[in-house]
C-alpha cells in the first residue's frame, strides 16, 4: 500500500473539466435501459413456437450495456489526461535552509535609518526588516551568523522561528568585519544540517572586509556546496560604476548564483529581501514537476481492451436460429 501511495503521489488530470463527461452516464444508463413497449408479431398459431413462458436472457442485455458506459468513462478519463510527475517530487513543505549572516560591527550602530518615523541605528532596522522576512518563510529552516572581527553563532538552523526572533533582538555589536570568515561559518553550518534541500546565505554589511580571510577567497567554497549568497550592502552611500564592480560581495554573489542588492533606508531594505523571498519561492516553485509519467495510453487500451473482450463474448455466445 505505501508503494502505490509513493507511485501516486504528485497524481493529477491536466484537463479536470473534461471529466464532467462522466455525469452524463448516469443519464444515459437509465435512458438506455428504461422499460419499452413488449414486442410483438402477429402469428396464426403457437404451436411451432418454444415452450412460453421462458425467462428472456436480460443478463446479457445488462452486460452490454455496463460495457458500453464502461468503456466511454475510461474513454473521459483518458482524454482529461491523467499523469504522476516523473523522478522524486520536492515536498514543498521542506522549504530551505536560510542562514542570514548579520554584520554587527561598531558602524552598524549608526543611527540614519528611519522605522515608524522614529531615527534608528541600522542594526536595529536590519533586525525589524529580518523579522518580517522570517514571517514569510513558516516553512523554511533559518539560522542566524552575527560577526564583526569573527563570526559568531546566533541561532542554528531551526523551523522555531520566534526562538530565532528573539535570538536576534539580543546581538551586541562589537568592531571588526570578518565578512569571508561569516560566509565559511553559514557553508559549514548548511552542509552539515542540509542534504537534499536547497541552500542560501543571505549576508548584510554595511562596509569592506577588514579581518580575517577575504570574501573572494571562501566563495569557491560556497559554491561547491551548492550554496547561493545573497549580498546586501547597507547605508546611505550608494556603490556605483568601478567601486560597485570591484566590490568584493558582487564577485561573490556572481560567482554562487545569487544578487548583489543595495539599501539606503529602511524602505529600500525591506524591498530588497521582498525581492529575495520573491526570488527563492519562485527558484522553489520551478523545480516541481518538471516531467510527467502519462497514463492516459493505459486508459484509451483498456477501454479498447472491454470492446473487444465484449464482441469476443457476443461471439461465443452467438447462436444460429
Amino acid at each position: 500500500m505505501t508503494f502505490l501511495l509513493d507511485l501516486l503521489r504528485g497524481f493529477e488530470f491536466q484537463h479536470p473539466p473534461v471529466l464532467a463527461g462522466l455525469l452524463v452516464l448516469p443519464l444515459v444508463a437509465w435512458w438506455l435501459g428504461r422499460r419499452g413497449p413488449v414486442p410483438a408479431v402477429p402469428f396464426p398459431s403457437l404451436k411451432l413456437l418454444p415452450v412460453p413462458g421462458r425467462r428472456p436472457r436480460r443478463l446479457a442485455g445488462r452486460l452490454s450495456l455496463a460495457v458500453v458506459l464502461l468503456s466511454i468513462a475510461l474513454l473521459i478519463a483518458s482524454m482529461a489526461r491523467p499523469r504522476v510527475p516523473k523522478g522524486n517530487i520536492p515536498d514543498p513543505s521542506k522549504g530551505i535552509d536560510i542562514m542570514l549572516a548579520l554584520d554587527y560591527s561598531g558602524s552598524m550602530t549608526e543611527k540614519d535609518f528611519h522605522l515608524k518615523g522614529k531615527r534608528v541605528s541600522r542594526a536595529e532596522a536590519l533586525a525589524d526588516v529580518v523579522e518580517k522576512f522570517i514571517a514569510k518563510r513558516p516553512s523554511d529552516r533559518i539560522g542566524i551568523i552575527g560577526f564583526a572581527k569573527g563570526p559568531y553563532l546566533v541561532s542554528p538552523l531551526t523551523l522555531d522561528h520566534e526562538w530565532v526572533v528573539s535570538a536576534l533582538h539580543q546581538i551586541v555589536q562589537s568592531h571588526g568585519t570578518a565578512i569571508g570568515e561569516a560566509i565559511v561559518a553559514s557553508v559549514h553550518f548548511l552542509r552539515k544540517a542540509s542534504a537534499d534541500r536547497s541552500k542560501i546565505i543571505i549576508i548584510v554589511s554595511d562596509g569592506q572586509n577588514s579581518a580575517g580571510r577575504k570574501p573572494l577567497e571562501v566563495a569557491p567554497f560556497a559554491k561547491k556546496e551548492g550554496v547561493r549568497i545573497y549580498s546586501i550592502i547597507v547605508g546611505p552611500e550608494r556603490l556605483t560604476g568601478s567601486k560597485l564592480n570591484a566590490h568584493d560581495l558582487l564577485k561573490v554573489s556572481k560567482l554562487t548564483g545569487g544578487q548583489l542588492f543595495q539599501a539606503g533606508d529602511t524602505h529600500a531594505l525591506q524591498s530588497v529581501y521582498d525581492m529575495i523571498d520573491l526570488l527563492e519561492k519562485r527558484r522553489f516553485v520551478q523545480k516541481r514537476y518538471q516531467s510527467y509519467h502519462e497514463l492516459h495510453p493505459w486508459l484509451t487500451l483498456a477501454a479498447l481492451g472491454v470492446v473487444l473482450g465484449q464482441i469476443a463474448a457476443q461471439a461465443v455466445r452467438r447462436r444460429i436460429p
